[in-house]
């Protein structure tokens, strides 16, 4: 079976789907990548499963007529070309073209996986957005009903496509606990008697694009009000700038880091490294993410998680019974097992929860074992390739002996 992976940022390949092109190249398949970028280190990746990778010109955010048009050409071209038995398509271009255009080059089996919806189906509040979600709209409605089977990340997303009828009759839909995360390449690293923290030198790491929706604004905020409070605390940033309009200037990072708020890692090849160094995961996101995979990964390492009450980000902070906590002075913040969830677009609120953590020591090491516990329970990437693998009927082909080991690395694509 000739399996055609498609994507709009080739990062991802390696550092989101590495482990599930392993499951297609240990169940028989040959595998062709295609994505926009055209880099080394993807051919060599996707080679060593005996695949190919192929670019494709495809812009990763806005939508351009002339450009797109371009796209979908290209798209037919590589589907003629390669007449792959089945296309497995993720993110938004690449499902809204390539589920149409699959179907019109005589692909006979269509997987569409939606990672996250982003800015797409967010409520609209100019004109044009009114616009582009019309557009998106219409265009997700119409690929969705190519597709043999459709994959989301978490529940929020399927109960939206649901409630607005985008999901189409008979196409099975299943839900993933996100991308999930090799719990080996990301072992636990435990805290009990770090010397670091008891000594009060606690350390906060964000990892992510560079994003306001990702919350680092927030986390600068938090960070610069903690400082005060707490000055042997550290903040660290890790991740490189970005292009998307909704972008964190260069010039905000180094005011921060000239400060003396937080320290900027820029981008990091070995993520899984860095985090066993770190003891407090945070991510204010409100962007509409599948689950953040920077997140997954902190909980894999077995760090706790300072995250919001936000579609995606929710999945990964298990509540307690008790559940939610209120401030005397309103703000709120819902406790778990594992971390805090809070109210997006809140800095006193993540103010709050880093607090928390330096009042209460000890309690790191418990709550990161518990991070660890459920990315083993939920988020385990073969729990989630079997997912995948099942829907796709590839779990009845017996899996060769393959292994994987790649380093993490940004851009994120999530």
């Amino acid at each position: 079976m000739k399996i055609l992976v498609i994507t709009a940022d080739a990062n991802t390949l390696v550092y989101h789907r590495g482990d599930l092109i392993r499951d297609f190249a240990a169940h028989g398949c040959e595998v062709v990548t295609a994505a926009a970028e055209d880099y080394p280190h993807v051919h060599a990746f996707v080679a060593s499963f005996g695949g190919r990778h192929r670019a494709i010109r495809m812009a990763r955010s806005k939508i351009n007529p002339l450009k797109d048009l371009v796209t979908m050409w290209d798209m037919w071209h590589l589907f003629r070309s390669e007449k792959p038995d089945a296309l497995f398509a993720y993110t938004i271009k690449s499902v809204v073209y390539g589920c149409v255009i699959a179907r019109l080059a005589g692909i006979r089996r269509v997987y569409a996986l939606l990672p996250g919806l982003g800015f797409t189906f967010v409520k609209p509040v100019t004109w044009k957005q009114k616009i582009v979600g019309f557009i998106s709209e219409a265009l997700h409605r119409f690929a969705l009903k190519r597709a043999d089977v459709i994959f989301m990340q978490n529940h929020d997303d399927a109960k939206l496509f649901t409630d607005m009828n985008m999901l189409p009759p008979g196409v099975p839909v299943h839900v993933t606990a996100g991308s999930g995360v090799n719990m080996d390449e990301f072992a636990h690293a435990p805290l009990e008697n770090d010397k670091a923290i008891a000594s009060g030198h606690i350390r906060f790491v964000l990892v992510s694009r560079l994003l306001i929706s990702k919350g680092v604004r927030v986390f600068a905020e938090a960070a610069r009000r903690i400082k005060q409070l707490f000055p042997h605390a550290e903040f660290h940033l890790v991740g490189p700038f970005d292009p998307n309009p909704n972008r964190v200037s260069e010039h905000e990072v180094h005011d921060w880091v000239a400060e003396g708020t937080l320290i900027h890692h820029g981008m990091v090849k070995d993520v899984a490294t860095l985090l066993q160094t770190m003891h407090v995961f945070v991510l204010p996101t409100w962007y509409r993410e599948g689950v953040p995979h920077a997140t997954l990964e902190a909980l894999a390492t077995g760090r706790p998680i300072i995250t919001t009450n936000s579609v995606g980000a929710r999945e990964c902070v298990k509540l307690t019974a008790e559940g939610e906590t209120q401030r005397e002075d309103g703000e709120m913040l819902m406790q778990g097992e594992n971390g805090f969830l809070t109210q997006p677009q809140n800095v006193a609120a993540v103010e709050c929860a880093m607090e928390w953590f330096l009042t209460h020591p000890a309690q790191i090491a418990v709550q990161g074992h518990a991070s660890r516990q459920l990315a083993a329970e939920v988020f385990d990437v073969r729990l989630v390739n079997e997912i995948i693998l099942q829907a796709m009927h590839l779990h009845e082909t017996a899996p060769r002996e393959t292994t994987l080991r790649h380093e993490s690395s940004l851009p994120l694509a999530a």
